[in-house]
């Protein structure tokens, strides 16, 4: 995981392979080495760490038997057209979650056959085991979805891998993003529910909220001033792992 502005990412080991860990941290760590100072990121340097976390997870599966892979799910904080914006990222089934007031919402799309099947209305599709995921780092298919997001003021994001989804319902998940509070307290609110219903699998989660030099929320007539990129502009809790 990464949680240092502008790149706030998780990566999850795929289950099946070998050396996950490794896979994860060197999908991260190349966003870490790229991004190594606060400030906005660009579309050109954002593809090259892209570009540098496959190029290391393949190396790191050519050294197993069984290959290795990982998720890599997140938000990089860039400025567009002179609009600050979230680029969004996601590879596998980590997910990234928006509230926006009373608005929740799932901002990625899981990239698993159960999810597949379930588009596609096939018969059974929500028997289909949630971790069968068909993309990842190291896999054949490492293809990433990535969109823009203006980044609004007020705002919570939430980023974490499937350990605390697979335990935690959206329903759950929106009352504690909801409560209010720091987001140390909220990310410990969401650990505790996922370890108090099992914690069958790692889980890694950051919580941000926007609380400044973002567009007003709803905003449609360009953004406000843009800070400086000191912590005052983005506060994101120290990331949470079992």
């Amino acid at each position: 995981m990464l949680a240092a502005d502008p790149c706030f990412l998780v990566s999850d080991g795929v289950g099946g392979y070998e050396a996950g860990d490794l896979a994860s941290r060197a999908a991260t760590g190349a966003f870490s080495e790229e991004f190594t100072a606060p400030a906005t990121a660009t579309l050109a340097r954002i593809d090259a760490a892209l570009e540098q976390a496959r190029q290391r997870v393949a190396e790191i599966a050519r050294g197993t038997e069984r290959g290795a892979g990982c998720t890599l799910t997140g938000v990089i904080r860039i400025e567009h057209e002179g609009v600050p914006a979230w680029y969004v990222v996601n590879i596998g089934d980590s997910r990234v979650y928006l509230l926006r007031g009373s608005e929740f919402v799932q901002l990625t799309k899981d990239h698993s056959l159960r999810e597949e099947r379930l588009d596609g209305g096939l018969g059974g599709a929500v028997a289909t085991p949630r971790n069968v995921i068909t993309r990842a780092l190291g896999s054949d298919d490492s293809r990433h979805d990535a969109w823009l997001l203006p980044i609004e003021t007020g705002t919570r994001l939430l980023l974490c891998s499937d350990g605390l989804t697979t335990e935690v319902d959206d329903g759950q998940l929106r009352a504690v993003l909801s409560i209010g509070g720091r987001t140390d307290a909220v990310a410990d609110e969401l650990m505790r529910r996922a370890l108090d219903a099992g914690g069958r699998d790692n889980v890694t989660l950051i919580v941000i909220d926007v609380v400044s030099g973002g567009v007003e929320p709803g905003s449609s007539d360009g953004p406000s001033a843009v800070d400086d990129g000191s912590d005052t502009t983005i506060e994101q809790t120290r990331p949470r792992r079992r």
